[in-house]
């Protein structure tokens, strides 16, 4: 399904940003991955950080012990594991091996919030979960505090000596965004689709953002159809961050909800940058 645009100055969302961050909800934020340099050569070491927050350029944040379940780069020559070590600004780094695209993925454990009952509603539409929303409704529960456990599933692409073969390998990831088109061969104002999959299926009728690190900062959005696919007109070259949410029942004792969060990053560089 094709997206629509909003535009959002980064600035202005700093104090927003740190009223979240004090609050404690914004630990249901996006959550991304960001290599120092996404275009590179053959053995070059590629950095990872790890971002936080409701849109560019999110709070910096360290790599908490017991944060993550698994860490892992894939290439043409097969998947690895990626290094890092806990309470480190870099969560992760490889050295690249072979030309095209390197996928990486993370997997974080789940963490546990709660918020009221109008908190819980205003996340809940934010992010397009409007079944969760109409579930509670139908069980009377809409005004109870909203207990969920979340994890995340963070990928990034990086692409090496100008190719970018492998860009649409799948992690495993269990909520993971793919993209469809090839990034180094688009040209901003075509479609450029991705594809919701949540445990190696199509996600139909998730909500999908787009986002572009610039000022203002430019979001898009779209509803995948039943075969888990949008379709985003992107307006420039640039670093892109994409996030979808995927959430179901839960049956812990200390949760009523159980929500996956995906996000995906990459750069389109301009035409001479390729």
């Amino acid at each position: 399904m094709s997206s629509h645009v909003l535009f959002r100055h980064a600035a202005g969302l700093v104090c927003c940003l740190g009223l979240l961050l004090s609050a404690g909800a914004a630990q249901a934020h996006e959550f991304w991955l960001v290599p120092h340099d996404p275009l590179v050569e053959v053995d070059s070491k590629v950095v990872f950080e790890l971002r936080i927050g409701v849109t560019w350029p999110g709070v910096q944040s360290t790599r908490r012990p017991g944060q993550v379940e698994w860490f892992r780069a894939i290439d043409a020559q097969g998947t690895r594991d990626v290094a890092g070590r806990d309470e480190s600004l870099a969560v992760g780094n490889l050295k690249t091996r072979v030309a095209g695209a390197t996928v990486v993925a993370m997997r974080t454990h789940p963490s546990h919030i709660e918020l009221s009952g109008h908190e819980f509603t205003e996340y809940l539409a934010e992010e397009g979960l409007n079944n969760v929303i109409e579930m509670r409704r139908q069980r009377g529960l809409s005004d109870t505090p909203g207990r969920e456990d979340y994890s995340r599933c963070a990928k990034s692409i990086v692409f090496v000596d100008g190719s970018s073969q492998g860009f649409d390998a799948v992690s495993g990831l269990p909520l993971e965004l793919v993209p469809r088109s090839d990034p180094l061969a688009y040209a901003p104002g075509q479609p450029f689709k991705v594809n919701a999959m949540f445990n190696g299926e199509p996600l139909p009728n998730a909500l999908v953002k787009a986002q572009l690190k610039s000022d203002p900062v430019v979001e898009l959005q779209a509803t995948s159809d039943a075969a888990g696919n949008v379709s985003f007109d992107l307006p420039q070259a640039g670093l892109w961050l994409f996030n979808v949410v995927h959430m179901e029942p839960s049956n812990g004792y200390d949760s009523d909800w159980e929500s996956l969060w995906a996000s995906l990053t990459f750069e389109i560089p301009a035409p001479g940058k390729r």
